[in-house]
Formats: C-alpha cells, structure tokens, sequence
C-alpha cells in the first residue's frame, strides 16, 4: 500500500475504517437482539406452559363436575334397563335442548359401552377399567384424554348410584381441534399446537407447515432434550416448548412463538444502522474524493460504464486519455466488453440447451453424453422453397426469420429449446413432467400463429408440417475438437423428423409413444401403420389437423 498514491491511500483508508465500524456495530446489535430475544422468549414460553397447563386442568375440573352432575340425572338408571339406541337418542336430545357439544357416553357397571354420541354403535373406550372405573370408584378424578376413530377429547368419567350401588357410569368429552388450539392462543398469548398418536389434533398454525405429523414425530425430535427448543417451520424460525399437562403421555401441548417476527424490529434497527453507515461511507467517499478529483473522476465513469454492461448494454467504450493504470484499466475495460459483446452475439447462434451445458461444465470437459427422455419436435415450412425462388434474397430472409421468430417465441413459452434451425425447419426439445403436451400445445399455436401471420401478409406465407417424438436420447457434444455441436441424437430424433416430412400443411403427425402419454387430452386420428427410413418395423402414426379457427 506504500507504493500507492496518497490520495488512494487516504480514500481506501477512510472507507475501510467506516465500513469496519458499520460491520462491528451490526454484529454487536445482532448479538444484543439475538441475546435479548432468547431470553424473552423463554420467559414467554415458560409463562405461556404454567397458562395452558392451568387451563387444562380448570377444563378437566369443568368435565368431571359436568360428569358427576349428569350421572346424577334420575333418567339414566331407567334408561340402563332399556336398548342401547333409546339411550342414544336420549342423549342426543339432551345435546339439541342444551345447545352443549360434548361427547356423552354410557357405561354399563362392567365398563362396556351402551350407548355415545358420536358414533351409533357401542365403540368399546380401551384399557377402561385401569384408567377409568378404578379412579372413579376409588373417589379419584377420572380424566384424560380420550382419542377414537371419530376424534380427540379431553373426558371426564363420573359414576351413577343410587343407595350405595352403582348402576353404570356416564363419561363427558370436550373435542380437542382446531377451537381448543385457538382458545389455548388467546389464553397464552403464543401459537399453539396439539399433537396426538393419530395426527396433528388441533393447532393455530396451518398443520401443513408443521415439521411434526403426529405425537411420535415430536418425541422423536425432542429426545432427551427439554425446555424451549429452536424449529424451522416452513422457513420460519419458531421457539418451541412442551406444556407439562396432567395426565401427561397421551396428547403433547406444544407453545411456539416466531423468533423471526421477535427479532425483526432489531432487523429494522440493523436496517436503518446501514443506511445510515452506508450515508456515512458515501460522505466520506465525497470527502475524499474533494482531495482525490483527479482519481475519483475516472474510477465514476468506470462505475457507471460497469452499471451499464450489468444492465446488458455491452456498446460502452471508455475514453482512453492517461498513460497510467487508470488509463490501463480503461483499456482492459474496452477489451472486456468487446469480449462479452462478442460472446452475447455468439449466444443467438447456439440453444438454451447449449448454453447451460457450458455453463454447468466450466472449467472441467464437456460431458461426453448423457440419456434423456425427452419429446423431439420437428416444425417445417411447406413449399418454401418454391415460394422464396421468385422473391429478393433479403425479402426471403426477412420472412423466414418472421416465421422462424413466431415459432421460437411459441416453443419458449412452452417451455421448450430451440435445439437448431435446418434451413426453414425447427427442431426444438422439451422435458419434464408435461413435456408430451407441452410440445403439442405448441405446435397447435405454431400453426395459428403462422397462419395469422399468413394472413396479414399479401400473397400469404408458406404454413407448416410438424412432428412430434418422445423418447430416450443421448445429449452431448457431438463433433470434433475445434468445432462442438451440443444437441440430441437418436431414433425418436430420426421419428420426428420423418414424421414431419410425411405432414401436411396445417398437420401434427404424433408417434405413439407421444400419442399415449396424452390420449386423454387431445383428439387425434389413428393413421395407417407406415414405414420411415430408419425405423426398421412399421410404425403407428396419430394425426392431428389444426383448422383456421383453432384446433
């Protein structure tokens, strides 16, 4: 840095010292939220656990005084003596006069189910006796949580006696959803999501961008590991910690709070720091640059020349009027864009195909090949040559690159390649998924397009045979070392260009293959089997007529 003049010395030393400061004082706000968030948000969480755990037990309570006021009902021990279907309406008809939404089940004393309310047959509740009836007729609290074929409830289980002996037993359930996840949302103040063995139960969050689908996933991804944990969730960073609900095991309450919406008031802070850092280094720059003009003048045209190739315009030229490295650097500047206009120019002669081939093998040899299943597209213009034999060689260039032009645009917007043009042909290549129907949708707008445009000019314009084939090729570099052709070779290149020599005017020739990947799509007539050269057995042809108003 010695050997450079002072006044660059003193323009990159005062730049570097603000930018430095600007990186320091980002870094340092960085930490500082990052640090302040963390805390905050395991306060948030914890507090938010202690709420949803509270809500849940004042719920069950709420279940076991509605289960033990219910089996207190005079009805229900007439009811036990009659069918299980008048049971069942009974307790419907109670949930219609009541307005109330809660799962009624009816046991007999033994535990087996009578009757419920949300399925018409008896579906038996499982491990009964443990985890219900013996609570109950040990005067403990019968709760927990219930998951059957017909959803989730957090249930409450209750007795039915009369002088001392019990008759049966009524079970009350709340449905765990979607209402209960928005509910614990409002009591907590966090997102909220309730997994269960059968799914995702309930959450505030759309369950698809959920990185768990069920109880087993979170134990899996939790572990050994406790207290607030770190989860992408479709791309958004999330706090998330487990509520300690009793009875715990069943059912897993989870609390989320967005790191990423916590932390962006201090991005907007880290925001305005750069600006404002960025204004700090621009009036420094101009500071320096009072003392530099002789320097700064050039390198300010050198950026906005730079600005300008970035932009696409490769026509820029640098005056070259100094004999030291700025003036060299103008010169080097010239030969670069003389280079990429070069190049950019060279680009239109060769495929997309091609250009990223050489982009994905810079540096390393070009592949030798590769098999690909793809769908050949082969386009010709009909009586061109006849039609181009009395008219000026520039009126016969202009119009075949109007008619070459609309074919491209449609082989673009269907996501094709212009793999080459032979003469007034088009051969273009398509991939993917859909690349069948791709191909014929274009060449259905190939044919209404030239014939618009045949339209609109006097004596019209030759219109076009196309082919269609889909297979399996080999992509590569095809020719010698000083002269590379990147394209595709093979028999469904060789069967589409057959077919297109045996189209009409205005017709898409599809080989079979092609015609039965999108049989249910398009109308096409079977043609006489036919023999090409170069396919040694008679082939299957289907026709497709394009007629003036469309297909």
């Amino acid at each position: 840095m010695r050997n450079w003049p002072l006044r660059v010395q003193i323009l990159l030393a005062s730049s570097a010292i603000l930018a430095a400061l600007i990186v320091a004082t980002l870094l340092y706000v960085g930490y500082q939220a990052n640090r302040f968030v963390g805390a905050r948000l395991t306060a948030d969480l914890q507090r938010s656990q202690e709420q949803i755990v509270a809500d849940q037990a004042e719920r069950f309570a709420t279940l076991g005084v509605l289960a033990q006021l219910m089996a207190s009902f005079p009805e229900l021990r007439a009811l036990l003596a009659t069918d299980a279907a008048t049971i069942r309406d009974f307790l419907l008809d109670y949930q219609k006069r009541t307005g109330r939404s809660e799962l009624l089940v009816v046991l007999d004393p033994a535990g087996r189910v009578v009757a419920r309310t949300d399925a018409p047959t008896p579906l038996p509740i499982p491990d009964v006796e443990a985890r219900w009836l013996r609570p109950a007729l040990a005067g403990r609290p019968a709760v927990g949580f219930l998951e059957t074929d017909t959803g989730a409830y957090e249930a409450a289980l209750a007795p039915a006696e009369a002088g001392g002996t019990v008759f049966g037993f009524l079970m009350v359930g709340a449905r765990i959803d979607d209402g209960l996840a928005r509910r614990l949302r409002d009591v907590s103040r966090d997102e909220v999501a309730i997994l269960g063995a059968s799914g995702v139960l309930g959450s505030t969050i759309e369950t698809r961008r959920l990185p768990w689908s069920s109880k087993a996933d979170w134990d899996a991804f939790a572990g050994r590991r406790s207290g607030v944990l770190d989860v992408d969730v479709s791309g958004e960073r999330f706090a998330v910690a487990e509520a300690a609900v009793v009875p715990a095991g069943a059912i897993t309450f989870l609390g989320l709070q967005s790191r990423d919406r916590a932390l962006a008031p201090y991005r907007r802070i880290q925001l305005g720091l750069l600006l404002l850092g960025a204004l700090g280094v621009l009036a420094g720059v101009a500071a320096s640059a009072v003392l530099a003009r002789s320097v700064t003048a050039p390198v300010g045209t050198l950026v906005g020349a730079t600005t300008r190739v970035a932009a696409g315009d490769f026509d820029v030229t640098l005056p070259v009027q100094r004999g030291d490295e700025l003036g060299e650097l103008a010169r080097s500047f010239n030969a670069m864009t003389r280079g990429l206009r070069e190049r950019a120019d060279m680009q239109k002669f060769v495929s997309q195909s091609t250009v990223d081939m050489i982009q994905a093998t810079a540096g390393r040899r070009a592949s030798a090949g590769e098999r690909r299943t793809l769908t050949i597209l082969f386009s010709d213009l009909r009586g061109f040559t006849a039609w181009a034999e009395h008219r000026p060689p520039e009126a016969v260039v202009q119009m075949l690159n109007r008619c070459l032009s609309v074919q491209a645009e449609r082989v673009k917007k269907f996501r094709g390649d212009v793999d080459k043009y032979v003469g007034d042909c088009v051969v273009a290549l398509f991939t993917g998924e859909d690349m069948a129907l791709d191909a014929i949708r274009c060449a259905v707008e190939i044919h209404r397009a030239l014939a618009a445009e045949s339209a609109s000019v006097e004596g019209g314009l030759p219109r076009a045979g196309i082919g269609i084939a889909t297979g399996e090729v080999v992509l590569g570099s095809i020719g010698g070392e000083a002269r590379l052709d990147y394209t595709a070779i093979g028999v469904p290149v060789n069967l589409a260009s057959r077919l297109c020599s045996l189209a009409g005017v205005d017709e898409v020739l599809l080989a079979e293959p092609t015609y039965w990947l999108v049989r249910d799509l398009v109308a096409a007539e079977r043609l006489e089997p036919a023999r090409v050269k170069g396919v040694q057995d008679e082939i299957t042809v289907y026709r497709m007529r394009i007629g003036p108003a469309g297909a």
